[in-house]
């Protein structure tokens, strides 16, 4: 009996083979995103990630009570409990001084750092290199006449400090009416050591940006963390809407193969009623129809699923290398999930057809009614 089962199968797959074919490319196709949208989830989160952490921090840290911050407590942004979900946090110390004549806002600050935090702003002329060397903003510029190479005075109560501008920003935003200069010449000019006004902090969104609110509000006391709704809120509607948008197309694929699966079966099943009808006849049971039926929606899946899973993964290459360029490690679950697919939908389709397939009344088919 299991031999002749099997040569039912095999011929019964032989017979439809047109469109066994079209019901595996359709598990296939649909199996293929599924698998594609695993392996490019992590990688299109962490890139547009990478991209969004271009346009500037997300956290703010501002005193809470007092005037100022202390600088020592910089150290807490170390701890390893935080650090691994940094991409960096830059000082800051604004105070109101006067350059010929004019109250102008002076921004001290680490100049390197904030170049890595804010690699969008446009600078002309040179990001400067030593703690004498100044970052005008472009409306500051224009207002005191200064170029590139000039040299500015910068007085403060009774504390004068000279500086060369190497370069002049533009950003569209407020940095453009403020001169950048090193933290610890501000902190000297205004005799304010070891003090600060505030703390921009980069966080990586996918990693959690509320665990590291909360960290940062429960662990430095005196500060209070806001969240730059611009950016932060930027990163969290994109990824969700980029995983919306990947569920709902793998889920609308995999609708139509089911469908495609759901016409072969019940096609198979009206041409093969007879045959069916006299296997019943001759004394096979319930259980040996259904097996037949469900076995060769089982082969259609599991072929389309192991296809699906090879071009997903080709997908994924080509989707990384065209888009983002760069190549899209492979997921251990690309394999198991196009097979999981493929079955579940194959043998879901086909379900009601295996039913009713298990229930025909050989006498009734067997005359021709």
């Amino acid at each position: 009996m299991r031999e002749m089962k099997r040569r039912i199968l095999f011929g019964s797959l032989r017979r439809c083979k047109s469109r066994a074919v079209v019901s595996v490319l359709a598990i296939a196709l649909g199996a293929s995103l599924i698998v594609a949208a695993v392996n490019l989830r992590g990688s299109i989160r962490g890139k547009l990630a990478e991209e969004l952490r271009n346009y500037g921090a997300n956290l703010l840290l501002v005193p809470e009570t007092g005037p100022f911050l202390r600088e020592t407590d910089l150290l807490i942004l170390e701890d390893k409990r935080v650090k691994d979900r940094l991409i960096g946090y830059v000082p800051f110390l604004h105070r109101v001084a006067s350059i010929q004549g004019k109250d102008t806002v002076i921004a001290g600050t680490g100049l390197v750092a904030i170049k890595k935090l804010s690699p969008w702003w446009q600078v002309d002329g040179r990001w400067p290199q030593g703690k004498n060397e100044a970052l005008a903003g472009f409306n500051v510029a224009s207002k005191l006449g200064l170029r590139v190479g000039d040299s500015v005075t910068v007085s403060h109560a009774k504390s004068r400090l000279t500086f060369s501008i190497a370069g002049i920003v533009r950003t569209g935003g407020a940095e453009e009416h403020q001169l950048f200069v090193d933290l610890e010449k501000l902190q000297l000019l205004t005799g304010l050591p070891g003090l600060l006004s505030s703390v921009l902090v980069s966080s990586r969104a996918e990693n959690g940006l509320d665990q590291t609110v909360a960290f940062l509000q429960r662990e430095w006391r005196g500060a209070e963390v806001r969240t730059l709704l611009q950016v932060a809120r930027a990163e969290e509607a994109v990824l969700s809407r980029l995983q919306l948008f990947l569920t709902l197309i793998g889920l609308l694929v995999l609708f139509a193969s089911g469908l495609s699966v759901f016409a072969t079966m019940a096609t198979a099943a009206l041409e093969r009623k007879v045959e069916m009808a006299l296997m019943r006849a001759l004394g096979a049971e319930k259980k040996e129809i259904a097996w037949i039926f469900a076995s060769e929606a089982a082969a259609i899946g599991g072929i389309g699923g192991l296809l699906g899973s090879v071009l997903g993964l080709i997908f994924a290459q080509v989707i990384g290398l065209s888009v983002f360029r760069a190549l899209v490690l492979p997921s251990a679950m690309s394999l198991p999930t196009g097979i999981a697919i493929g079955l579940g939908i194959a043998l879901l389709a086909s379900l009601s057809v295996v039913r009713k397939s298990a229930t025909i009344a050989p006498a009734v088919i067997l005359k021709g009614e």
